[in-house]
């Protein structure tokens, strides 16, 4: 027979690891909020696809109001750049029409393809105009901070294969 004593023990156990474990949570929210209100939201101001041109580290060491000033720009482009992005529907169905042509033209589809990959309209042209009004904005000092980031951040292909190494080796 079991003893009859040891049913409150487990229970006091699992009272314990539940009171421990919301301790735990609590902790942690705390310290998320406290970062948040000290530092200011944590996000990327320049999003992945800037990420050679603009490191995340270099925002690290600026202020957060010189933080919100600098990503300005970038937030205000979004609409944008999310226009052109949406063009790329439009844009692979008129290449799908032009492949289906009875007679292909090689300089037709070549004058297509460059229209929506290097031409004024291309996500390319507008990724570039929020780069360069970026880098206007800034002080000569924080030019010279985002070259030395630049310069120190890893290459892609330094970052896969670390990840690489990590999870499949």
């Amino acid at each position: 027979m079991s003893n009859p004593s040891s049913a409150p023990q487990r229970s006091g156990l699992w009272r314990i690891l539940f009171v421990a474990s919301l301790m735990l949570n609590l902790l942690v929210v705390g310290f998320m909020a406290g970062q948040f209100w000290r530092h200011g939201p944590t996000a990327r101001p320049s999003g992945p696809a800037y990420a050679q041109f603009v490191p995340g580290r270099f925002f690290i060491d600026l202020s957060g109001e010189r933080r919100r000033e600098l990503a300005d720009g970038f937030r205000a482009s979004r609409q944008d750049v999310e226009k052109l992005r949406g063009r790329s529907d439009e844009n692979a169905q008129k290449l799908a029409a032009e492949l289906d042509q009875e007679t292909y033209d090689p300089a037709r589809t070549d004058a297509l393809i460059d229209s929506f990959t290097t031409g004024p309209d291309s996500l390319a042209a507008g990724g570039s105009k929020v780069l360069k009004d970026f880098y206007a904005k800034l002080t000569p000092a924080e030019r010279k901070q985002l070259a030395k980031t630049i310069r120190e951040a890893p290459s892609h292909n330094e970052v896969n294969r670390s990840w690489r190494l990590r999870f499949w080796n």
